[in-house]
C-alpha cells in the first residue's frame, strides 16, 4: 500500500504540481510552460498514448521517432488527468490512443509503489468537451487505434467521423491497401503488408470523411476503411486504425502516412518524410496543402 508520504506528494500534485513528460524534459507543472502561450515558432504536439492492452512505451517511441526530424516539440502525457483543458488550448495537434477504459499507466511521483493508481477514465464529459472546443479552433487531432472505441462519448464520436464503432479482430495478418491517391496523406503510398495487427471497424458517418487507406484481414475476413480524414471547424482531424502491435510501426508506407497525416492535421505543408538520419528538406517555395 501507499505510505502517507506517497498519499501526500499526490495530493501537491492534484493542487498544482501535475505532469506531462516529454521526451527529455521529465515531469513538469501544468503551472509552468506547458500552461503558458508557446514560444514564437514552437509547434506543440501532445500525445495520450497506450493503456493496459496497449504497450505506451511502445507506441511513444515510433512516434517520437518518426515525428522527430520535424523539429516540433513533443510532449508526452504519463496520464489522462493531465490532458487538461488548459493544456489543449496551447496544443497545436494532439494524438490518441486511449480508450474509455483500462487506461491507468501506473503514474505515480515516487520511484517504487507497491500497489497501482486507482484507475482514471479517459473521456470524461469535461475532456470531452475541451477536445472538441480546441479541434473547432484549430487544434489538429490524430485519433489512433483504440481511439475509436469510445462508443459511449457521442460528442467525441461524431468529432473523428465515427457512426458506429466494432470491437477488433484477433490479432492476425492484415494488408493496408485501396490507398487514396487522390489525398495528400496517401498519394503515392504503396500497399504494405502488417505481420500481424488488430483491425478496429467502423462505420463512419456518411458524407464526412475522406477515406484513405482500407485494412484487410487475413484470417478472420473484413476489408474496411483503416483510415480516414474530415475537417471539423477550423481544424483536422485523421483516425489511424493500425497500431496495436509495434510491426505497422517499421513499414515505411506506414510511417509515411502517420508523417503526412501529422503535417496535413497542423496545415503544414507536406514536405519529404525523413525516417533515418537528418531532417526533411527546407519547406522553402511549398505550398500548403
Amino acid at each position: 500500500m501507499f505510505s502517507d508520504k506517497v498519499r501526500s506528494r499526490r495530493n501537491v500534485l492534484k493542487t498544482g504540481a501535475a505532469a506531462l513528460a516529454g521526451t527529455a524534459a521529465g515531469v513538469v507543472s501544468e503551472n509552468s510552460a506547458l500552461a503558458e502561450p508557446k514560444q514564437p515558432g514552437e509547434t506543440r504536439v501532445v500525445f495520450l498514448m497506450g493503456d493496459y492492452w496497449h504497450n505506451p512505451i511502445m507506441q511513444e517511441k515510433n512516434w517520437s521517432h518518426i515525428l522527430a526530424p520535424a523539429g516540433w516539440r513533443l510532449m508526452f502525457a504519463q496520464a489522462s488527468h493531465f490532458l487538461t483543458p488548459e493544456v489543449l488550448a496551447n496544443t497545436d495537434l494532439l494524438v490518441v490512443s486511449r480508450y474509455a477504459k483500462t487506461n491507468s499507466l501506473g503514474w505515480t511521483p515516487d520511484r517504487f509503489i507497491e500497489e497501482w493508481p486507482e484507475e482514471q477514465p479517459f473521456m470524461t464529459k469535461e475532456r470531452e468537451a475541451a477536445i472538441i472546443e480546441n479541434v473547432r479552433r484549430g487544434m489538429g487531432l490524430l485519433a489512433v487505434h483504440c481511439a475509436v472505441w469510445n462508443g459511449e462519448s457521442e460528442g467525441f464520436m461524431k468529432l473523428i467521423g465515427v457512426e458506429k464503432p466494432f470491437m477488433h479482430t484477433p490479432v492476425q495478418p492484415a494488408l493496408i491497401h485501396k490507398l487514396n491517391q487522390a489525398h495528400p496523406i496517401t498519394k503515392g503510398v504503396e500497399p504494405a503488408k502488417i505481420t500481424e495487427d488488430e483491425i478496429f471497424m467502423a462505420d463512419l458517418i456518411p458524407g464526412q470523411n475522406e477515406v484513405l487507406f482500407n485494412l484487410k484481414g487475413d484470417e478472420v475476413k473484413t476489408d474496411r476503411a483503416g483510415g480516414w480524414c474530415r475537417k471539423e471547424g477550423n481544424g483536422r482531424v485523421v483516425a489511424l486504425l493500425p497500431g496495436h502491435n509495434p510491426h505497422p510501426y517499421h513499414l515505411k508506407s506506414y510511417k509515411e502516412i502517420m508523417w503526412r497525416s501529422a503535417h496535413w492535421a497542423l496545415k503544414k505543408p507536406i514536405v519529404p518524410a525523413v525516417f533515418e538520419n537528418g531532417r526533411p528538406p527546407e519547406q522553402t517555395g511549398i505550398k500548403g496543402i
